[in-house]
């Protein structure tokens, strides 16, 4: 169910996704306000994070890879309170602007990964899963203990990259993964049957994934947020929750290809106010909105002071801990590194390996592996 200061809020959210787009003239709205909902049931219901210190090592991390819609990811983090103002949204898709037209990571506080091409931001979300689980077990629970989320859509499902870091998800067992599968029938070419036709869920299933289907649920808050909950209490398996929306909605042009990749028209964004009960006026955010919002971006600073705590107090390696999360290796690492004379016979893919078997011992955070070609 849906209370109606939560409608509100959604709604707000989606009228920033037509706002932003249309006034830089190009950008994708149609999934940011299809997906409104699941985002406010993230931000505000399930993920775990502190807006005041978005790179708090052990908040839970979201990745947008239908980067496309990165409108819905900004306008969460500047209703949030993560940094970003409204004028960071006006600017939206400009030249040294803090919103460009796809997240880029180190750009803007609360973009996880830089997404965009199809695909990979799923391979992303792995990676970080993989992260968090040697993370958890060098230092225990108490210090690392978070979910990885990944919006993705139709696209993302047909490209290989998805498939490949999908099948190596199920195969490792990385519980702590949770994939939002936006199924909404439509690609900016055309519906889906155009050029896909497989079962994505059972596809899933083979993988060893856990698979919710939620069926007509994108405006159920309780629903999206039950699904999220079974994903994440699922073990020995990642989740895929697969959630079946309407593009566009509520505009007019909802369920159509065009609603995708272009901006609606006056006409277009004033109907869809008119029918969400919203003056017609650009970048309307009313006080009550930011402050649901806001204390939502609040609501995990007491989580961030307890595991600060926790970590203070820890009978683990600090130094270890900090140099995992900087990337670091120890000082030298170069010389480990084994040599060959020129001309030597060496196959290249044994060079590498022995290359990254030396790393091994001096980048702690260094995890490689190959699916059939280290012999």
């Amino acid at each position: 169910m849906t209370d109606a200061p939560e409608q509100r809020a959604i709604d707000v959210v989606r009228s920033l996704a037509m706002d932003a787009p249309h006034a830089a003239r190009s950008g994708h709205q149609g999934t940011a306000m299809a997906l409104a909902p699941l985002a406010h049931v993230l931000w505000t219901r399930v993920l775990s994070y502190d807006a005041a210190d978005p790179a708090w090592p052990d908040r839970d991390r979201f990745i947008l890879s239908a980067g496309h819609a990165s409108i819905l990811l900004y306008s969460m983090l500047y209703l949030t309170g993560h940094g970003l103002t409204l004028d960071d949204l006006r600017d939206f898709r400009q030249w040294g602007s803090t919103t460009p037209g796809h997240p880029e990571v180190g750009h803007t506080a609360g973009v996880e990964v830089t997404t965009g091409p199809l695909g990979q931001g799923i391979a992303n979300g792995v990676g970080m899963a993989i992260a968090e689980r040697n993370l958890r077990a060098r230092f225990g629970a108490d210090i690392c203990d978070h979910h990885t989320f990944v919006i993705c859509g139709d696209g993302d499902l047909a490209e290989g990259i998805s498939h490949e870091a999908s099948s190596l998800a199920g195969h490792l067992g990385l519980e702590r993964l949770v994939v939002v599968y936006d199924d909404n029938h439509v690609t900016i070419d055309g519906p889906t049957e155009l050029a896909l036709s497989d079962d994505a869920p059972a596809r899933f299933r083979a993988y060893g994934w856990h698979v919710v289907e939620l069926g007509e649920v994108a405006d159920d808050l309780d629903a999206i947020e039950g699904g999220l909950r079974e994903a994440m209490a699922t073990v020995d398996r990642p989740s895929l929750v697969v959630l079946r929306s309407h593009i566009g909605h509520p505009s007019p042009d909802v369920d159509t290809s065009a609603v995708h990749g272009y901006s609606l028209t006056d006409d277009g964004i004033r109907e869809t106010k008119e029918r969400m009960g919203l003056p017609d006026e650009a970048f309307h955010v009313p006080e009550d909105v930011l402050d649901l919002y806001r204390v939502a971006g609040r609501r995990g600073a007491q989580a961030r002071a307890g595991w600060e705590q926790r970590l203070a107090t820890a009978n683990t390696d600090r130094a270890a801990w900090d140099a995992a999360l900087a990337g670091e290796g120890i000082a030298g690492w170069e010389e480990r590194l084994p040599s060959w004379e020129v001309g030597a016979a060496v196959a290249t893919r044994k060079a590498g390996n022995a290359c990254l078997q030396a790393l091994l011992d001096v980048v702690p955070g260094l995890i490689g592996g190959g699916a059939d070609l280290y012999g």
